[in-house]
Formats: C-alpha cells, structure tokens, sequence
C-alpha cells in the first residue's frame, strides 16, 4: 500500500547570489498548491523565503542560516506560519571540533509545545560514524540513541539502538542506495519483544519532476 506520493514541477532562475524556484506540488489525495521560493546567499550567510497558496489558504516560511569554518560553528533559524496566522519555530546549532561535531535543537509547533534535541557525530575513520543523541518529547519523556553509520559504495547503512524513559527499548536500521535520478531509503524499527515496523522512501527525478513515495513494509 502506498502510504504518500508528492509530485513536485520547479522552475528556477539564478542571479548572481540569489535563485528564484516557483512551481506547485500535488500530494496523495489530490490536493494542490502553489509555491514560490527565494534563495539568497552570501559569504557565511544565507536566506530562504517560501511562500505558498491552497484552495484553503496561504503560508510562508523563513529560514536563515548563519556559518564560520574558522570557528567551526554554524546555526538555522526557521519559522511556518500557517493561513490562520499560527506559528512554529525550529531552532538548530552546531559545534565542530576536531572529528566530533555537536548539535542542539528546538522546536516550538503551533501549539506552542517545546522538544529539544542534542546530537554528536564522531568520525573516527575514513567512511564510518558513530552517532549518540537524546531526544525530549513536549511531554518530558526522552529516547536516547546510539547509532554507527558506514559508507557504502552506492550510499549508507546506519544500525542502533534506543531506549526511552519510560523503559521502552529496541533497534533500528537503515539503508539508502543512491542510483542515477533515484534513492532509496528503507527504515526498520524493532521492539524488545520482536515486533517491527518499518517503511520505503523511494525519491526519483526526471528533469524538473520529483515524484516521492512512501510505503510501509509492515
């Protein structure tokens, strides 16, 4: 069964610094909308501004982004307001130091509950990463991970394990296969007692069209 298919057609037009995408995007169930995008960038900067329309209203999002390689850090601010005037902010920053990266997040949604996030990715050697991060849920309960990502010739695996606060455990998996106008990202999550869910993102491309699909595996 497919669970989602998204068709996206852009048209793009660049200037020197800045890149101008309108086009629509069609979601499963027929519906439709309009969007435009304006990209801007500069030494250590950048800025994406996107608008769209539906049958049922507007929306827009702000994202800038802020980076310096001699410091080894770098932050993302991003803001959605929906037609109704209500907002959700995502905020992200980064530290890099030697071959360990850290980051931390927030995200308030529109109903202005909170989860943060932190995340650290060492590089101990030429195509592999182990990956140790914790996740705060607007309720106060966490997920902990720990993850190793290895480099494949076509793309990565990435295999873990989580827990949470509430005595939950188990593993996850994940493999992506790039191929020439396609990639593949099949998902398996296992519980302690055997149970599994899982699903396949299949993403291809042919000229200005992108078609993205979903489906469960179980």
């Amino acid at each position: 069964m497919v669970l989602a298919t998204a068709v996206l057609l852009a048209a793009a037009s660049v200037q020197a610094g800045s890149r101008t995408r309108i086009g629509y995007v069609r979601g499963p169930n027929g519906h439709a909308a309009t969007f435009q995008q304006n990209i801007t960038r500069q030494p250590g900067a950048s800025q994406r501004d996107t608008t769209w329309q539906t049958a049922t209203g507007s929306g827009s999002r702000v994202s800038t982004a802020q980076w310096d390689r001699t410091t080894g850090t770098a932050s993302r601010s991003t803001t959605t307001t929906l037609a109704n005037g209500q907002t959700a902010t995502v905020e992200k920053s980064a530290t890099h130091t030697g071959n360990t990266t850290t980051i931390a997040g927030s995200r308030t949604g529109f109903d202005g509950q909170t989860s943060t996030w932190n995340k650290a990715v060492t590089r101990p050697g030429t195509g592999t990463a182990t990956v140790s991060g914790e996740y705060t849920r607007q309720n106060g309960n966490t997920i902990s991970t720990a993850s190793t990502v290895t480099r494949t010739p076509n793309g990565h695996t990435t295999t873990g394990d989580y827990t949470t606060s509430t005595g939950k455990s188990g593993t996850h998996e994940k493999d992506v296969v790039n191929a020439p106008g396609s990639r593949t990202k099949t998902e398996t999550l296992t519980t302690a007692n055997g149970q599994s869910v899982g699903r396949v993102v299949e993403t291809t491309r042919d000229g200005t069209t992108i078609v993205r699909t979903v489906t469960p595996t179980n």
